[in-house]
């Protein structure tokens, strides 16, 4: 079992945890990811590294508090223990090169983008950080990325809706006044994934998407995140779980995500019943 040394709330729904994990932390990447199982009758969720301390032996996680899974991690205190941790999982992506990098991270994917941020900014590249959040009560961990961003945007959805420009008109003006950008990465929620996607198509930038599908066993065994990308068959837990944008089928990704939708708020309803039953 996994000691939490440190439980915070960074933002509204948005969780760090610490958790004593010294043979993970040793063999972390930036990009990877890990599965937790918090407690007993806990499912596997997989969630990417936000952060790592190898002297410590300790990983750090960024995640949503948005399932039964996850708000059992976000009630848990330091010197609790999750049921399991297995990683690092995942293949890290490539980071040499020449041109600039933008990193788009959304809601989760702020944090979990912050150790691809310092890798891609020792290895020598420019790095440009967009951190799209709801609106600014939603930003997290600025001062930290701002070490190795050589530029730190923002993008807030209220801000959109105020201007009366659309994201892939917003998205564009940021690519077009920087040239030397040659790759863009994106990690959020999945509908920030596909948006990236739709404003980044045609403009010839290579453009990698963190995916984050059901997951059960976390080696490729069970077939559950399987994706198509290019016409092809991968298994987001082994392959990925970076893919590139445009040749990713969305349509069958949006329902494989969606699956399991209805036990997902039966198991949320069961949790609530057993709080409120304890409270009485």
């Amino acid at each position: 079992m996994n000691r939490v040394v440190l439980s915070e709330r960074l933002v509204p729904n948005l969780y760090r945890l610490v958790l004593e994990a010294p043979e993970v932390a040793a063999a972390a990447r930036a990009g990877q990811f890990v599965m937790v199982i918090p407690d007993g009758k806990g499912e596997r969720i997989p969630i990417n590294l936000a952060d790592w301390d190898r002297e410590r032996g300790t990983v750090d996680l960024v995640f949503l508090n948005l399932g039964a899974s996850t708000r059992k991690l976000a009630a848990l205190k330091p010197g609790e223990a999750v049921e399991g941790l297995a990683g690092p999982l995942g293949r890290a992506p490539e980071v040499s090169g020449s041109g600039a990098v933008l990193l788009v991270g959304g809601c989760y994917g702020i944090g979990g983008l912050y150790p691809l941020a310092r890798e891609l900014k020792q290895a020598g590249r420019r790095v440009i950080f967009l951190a799209e959040a709801r609106s600014p009560a939603y930003l997290y961990w600025e001062d930290r990325i701002k070490k190795y961003a050589d530029e730190f945007l923002t993008l807030f959805r209220e801000d959109c809706l105020g201007s009366g420009q659309n994201f892939k008109e917003l998205v564009g003006e940021v690519i077009s006044e920087r040239p030397d950008i040659d790759l863009v990465m994106v990690m959020g929620c999945s509908y920030l994934l596909f948006k990236f996607s739709e404003a980044t198509t045609g403009s010839g930038l290579k453009t990698l998407v963190s995916l984050n599908p059901i997951m059960v066993d976390g080696t490729g065994m069970c077939g559950a995140c399987r994706v198509s990308v290019g016409g092809r068959t991968y298994f987001a837990c082994v392959d990925g779980p970076w893919f590139e944008a445009g040749g990713l089928d969305w349509q069958e990704y949006f329902n494989r995500r969606k699956a399991f939708l209805f036990q997902e708020e039966q198991a949320l309803a069961r949790l609530d019943r057993e709080f409120w039953k304890r409270m009485e």
